[in-house]
């Protein structure tokens, strides 16, 4: 497991309403499978928009590929996204697609400025401090997995953790939760939100793993094509209460836009 340094993305800042009580929140976690086939970003932006979240946890961020280019020039979807929406956007890399193999596993630690695939955080507050974390990525795991967090401002002055993470699908996500219940990523100074597609269902012992520092802040409704439930959020226990929940379709005006449906939680800091 390596830390390093964050690819940040800077965006412009533009107020949106605020959805009442300055100590509530409304996050998003949703799995956008790379923003593919066509690596649009606008009906995205379109669905956020509607929601108008205040917190974005994106997974399955492919960024700066060879195939998202346009006119020959490599392209920064995930800052393209922020500043449709206008929130402040990060971008954290897992590894890089050139070299998904891991036949070289050193050089998935290296900063590369293209070919990046990881997660993403967007905030409508201004985020002070990032880092990412790659994840053990044990024997009968199937790709490098990272974690991406960020310490948000909050208007009334107080600060939250955001971590987004997506876990492996094969194999290794309890190694993976193990770190994701560690100070490494759970603040013991601020309360933690934790987003992702965790790759297994409520009942497993992974989200249980997760629940000894974690409460649920959604519900079971089927998440992955609409049936199961793989995609959480969660938060630190004792800190947060949930005002409501509810998934969204996948698909808007028509268009596929992932296999997996957005999840969109209000949250108070109690």
């Amino acid at each position: 497991m390596k830390l390093r340094h964050i690819y940040i993305l800077t965006a412009l800042f533009l107020a949106l309403p605020f959805i009442g009580n300055a100590q509530e929140l409304k996050i998003i976690t949703f799995n956008i499978r790379s923003f593919e086939p066509d690596f649009n970003t606008q009906p995205y932006a379109e669905l956020l928009w509607n929601e108008k979240p205040d917190v974005v946890c994106l997974n399955e961020v492919e960024n700066r590929s060879s195939r998202q280019q346009f006119d020959g020039k490599y392209r920064d979807v995930v800052q393209d996204l922020a500043n449709r929406i206008h929130l402040f956007g990060l971008f954290g890399y897992s590894y890089n697609l050139s070299n998904k193999d891991g036949k070289n596993p050193e050089e998935n630690y290296k900063y590369c400025e293209n070919e990046l695939y990881g997660n993403a955080i967007l905030s409508r507050y201004p985020i002070l401090n990032v880092s990412t974390i790659q994840l053990p990525r044990p024997t009968g795991s199937a790709d490098q997995r990272g974690v991406v967090i960020a310490d948000i401002l909050l208007p009334e002055g107080k600060i939250i953790r955001v971590a987004c993470t997506h876990l492996d699908h094969v194999g290794g996500q309890l190694e993976q939760a193990a770190v994701l219940t560690s100070d490494e990523v759970k603040s013991n100074t601020y309360p933690t939100i934790l987003c992702g597609d965790m790759n297994v269902g409520p009942n497993s012992d992974v989200i249980k793993k997760l629940l000894t520092v974690y409460d649920r802040l959604d519900n079971d409704s089927g998440t992955y094509l609409g049936l199961s439930k793989i995609d959480f959020i969660l938060g630190t226990k004792g800190k947060w209460e949930l005002k409501s929940c509810k998934v969204l379709d996948r698909h808007l005006n028509g268009k596929e836009l992932s296999d997996h449906c957005p999840v969109v939680s209000v949250v108070k800091l109690k």
